[in-house]
């Protein structure tokens, strides 16, 4: 699964949110004094629970979208594998308790 940016690359995996930021450079004569705010947009993400920001520009924003929806994917894709290794271990179990319940008679 190559990236459509960088061919041969792996394409990028990530967790977290896309969210707009909305604030003042602090320089006096910028438009921003006067209320209009810059707005940048940034990946949010944790990492051992510290909230960690990934500065983006718009160009950006489609391949971070859809390394986004690969990480969704790809957790969805493991949610469906345990629920059906837990449906396994259940009949593993079903059929131990069985086959010592047969032993013992």
């Amino acid at each position: 699964m190559g990236s459509a940016d960088t061919p041969g690359t792996p394409a990028l995996v990530l967790r977290g949110s896309l969210i707009t930021l909305k604030r003042k450079c602090g320089r006096p004569g910028c438009r921003c004094a006067r209320g209009e705010l810059h707005i940048t947009p940034a990946l949010s993400y944790s990492v051992g629970g510290v909230t960690q920001m990934v500065m983006l520009h718009d160009e950006a924003l489609p391949r971070v979208e859809a390394a986004l929806a690969r990480y969704h994917q790809a957790q969805a894709a493991l949610e469906r594998r345990v629920q059906a290794s837990v449906a396994t271990l259940r009949a593993q179990l079903a059929r131990e308790k069985a086959a010592a319940r047969r032993g013992r008679r």
